[in-house]
């Protein structure tokens, strides 16, 4: 599968989006041309996939929408695959003091929320739980049902998903969620914005939100339909590093165990960030935010985005 020309173009766009944004920007994101290059699929991977299933995953047989092929990415210079920006080891300002924290090591970071294709791949790898018997895919409904149960939305953010989804892709994929911290940074940048693109005021043009029965300032605004829609539609409101839709679209889980060898239990708290389509401007924010609720809570703004550790070219 060649890579799709709808994430070509967002990424040959970049450098015109990022051009009001200050300090990393120009720095920390390499030139779309350079990102991109002749990749033959998406990348999907950062290292070997692993078979790590999360609990009660159902079977994937006969699962074919929207499927992408997987493939060993060839890593770029900076270590990361063309469709993951590079974050360096540093401090930034985390929070709304804001606070001054430390990240200690570099990482690799999805530019996109993780794709209906992406994750259809995992399903029918029978790592990940498929949607092919749910009710809500027996009886479609446009705006409800999840963007899994289509067979023409590959690009679009997959959704519907739980905490134990979103880990156990990522672990399929050979990548991991990111912490709050990781998540944070890789929004706002190093100097603390308030939004992914700066301080300019939250429009309806830069993220997908507003689109709800409550929150509805966006309502029918470009045309675009009141759901999660295809990644990287908001070419206007990428990250100082890079990344697509970090606010609005669907709310990304992350990482907040302290202990990573094992999964959270009933009564934990998970945390997602960055806000959902159907969600008002008060969650539309880099800041952090604690929206904790039970890993196992899932809902049609709910999906996901990865991170991995750098990989050096290889010397051969």
């Amino acid at each position: 599968m060649q890579f799709p020309i709808s994430r070509l173009w967002f990424l040959l766009s970049l450098y015109g989006a990022l051009s009001g944004c200050a300090g990393s920007a120009s720095e920390s994101v390499q030139t779309a041309q350079e990102r991109v290059g002749p990749q033959d699929a998406l990348s999907q991977d950062h290292g070997k996939a692993k078979d790590v299933a999360a609990p009660d995953l159902g079977p994937a047989d006969g699962l074919d929408t929207g499927l992408q092929e997987v493939s060993e990415p060839e890593p770029d210079p900076s270590g990361c695959p063309p469709t993951m920006a590079l974050i360096e080891a540093g401090e930034f300002a985390f929070g709304p003091g804001p606070l001054s924290t430390l990240i200690e090591a570099a990482y690799c970071v999805d530019l996109f929320e993780v794709t209906v294709g992406e994750f259809n791949a995992c399903v029918v790898a029978g790592s990940c739980e498929g949607y092919q018997e749910w009710p809500m895919c027996q009886e479609l409904e446009a705006e409800l049902s999840p963007n899994q149960c289509f067979e023409d939305r590959g690009e679009f953010a997959a959704n519907y998903i739980d905490w134990y989804r979103a880990h156990a892709y990522c672990d399929w994929a050979g990548k991991r969620l990111p912490t709050s911290q990781e998540w944070e940074r890789a929004a706002r940048g190093d100097v603390g914005f308030t939004y992914p693109w700066g301080e300019d005021p939250l429009d309806c043009d830069r993220a997908h939100y507003g689109r709800g029965q409550i929150f509805d300032s966006c309502l029918g605004h470009d045309g675009l339909p009141n759901r999660p829609i295809e990644v990287g539609s908001y070419v206007g409101g990428v990250s100082p590093f890079g990344l697509f839709d970090t606010l609005g679209n669907v709310k990304e889980w992350v990482d907040i165990r302290e202990d990573t060898s094992t999964l959270p239990q009933d009564g934990d708290k998970a945390l997602s960030r960055g806000g959902a389509y159907n969600e008002g401007d008060w969650l539309m924010t880099t800041l952090a935010y604690d929206g904790q609720l039970g890993p196992q809570i899932t809902s049609q703004g709910h999906g996901f985005r990865c991170v991995a550790d750098p990989l050096l070219p290889s010397s051969d």
